[in-house]
């Protein structure tokens, strides 16, 4: 079980497409519903912002990523102690969006995997176990 935030989540989606579908069973990912949305916008950046993918190719990724929610372990952001979360954001200087991962890291009890670099930096500091993209991409490769 991880919790995969949409750092790591969106380039999943591009690298295996329709097989991540497996790869989600098998790991059991655990997301926020705010990733949903963080996800189809970075689509949208890399398509109209970026221009390393075409339209077809952000809309393709994003309904993919719909219909993965079938499979992924949904955690709703309003479900989180929201005092946690402040903490974590102040205490330790990063994003309201950041310490949401981490404390549902926390509340879990499992790792997180994120290209986010304060992420990165602040999970251990929790206990919490935390993997880059890369090192994550090579695990699922076992």
């Amino acid at each position: 079980m991880y919790v995969v935030d949409a750092s790591v989540l969106a380039p999943l989606i591009l690298l295996y497409g329709i097989k991540l579908r497996d790869i989600v069973l098998k790991y059991r990912f655990h997301i926020l519903d705010l990733a949903v949305y963080e996800v189809c916008n970075a689509f949208w950046k890399e398509c109209v912002k970026l221009h390393r993918i075409d339209k077809s190719l952000a809309q393709e990724s994003c309904s993919l990523l719909v219909k993965l929610t079938e499979y992924l372990n949904l955690h709703r952001l309003l479900d989180l102690d929201a005092g946690s979360v402040v903490d974590v954001a102040v205490s330790n200087n990063i994003t309201v969006y950041d310490a949401s991962y981490i404390v549902l890291a926390m509340e879990l009890g499992i790792p997180i995997a994120s290209s986010d670099r304060d992420i990165l930096e602040v999970a251990p500091k929790y206990g919490i176990d935390a993997y880059s993209l890369e090192e994550f991409v090579e695990y699922l490769r076992l």
